[in-house]
């Protein structure tokens, strides 16, 4: 479940925030007079996003996962033999 804060509780309570982040991996959803104005995310979480945001990467990805399906993969011996 998504947990909020009130950005003033946020203040005093920053490092915790991280933390929660950090470890759940979920958003935290930050509140100005019960108003939902801001995210605070896990970086990796945002560059997932970012990446979404990039037709060109999900048509990749796209494209990938299709390949999977139709079982057109690579061993890493295929890819890096016995380095």
């Amino acid at each position: 479940m998504i947990k909020t804060i009130q950005a003033t509780k946020l203040r005093a309570h920053f490092k915790d925030a991280l933390g929660h982040v950090k470890e759940s991996k979920q958003p935290l959803i930050i509140t100005e007079r019960g108003v939902p104005t801001s995210v605070l995310v896990d970086i990796d979480e945002f560059e997932d996003y970012l990446m979404m945001q990039d037709s060109e990467a999900l048509k990749e990805i796209q494209q990938s996962a299709k390949e999977y399906r139709e079982g057109k993969i690579h061993t890493l011996e295929d890819v890096f033999g016995d380095m």
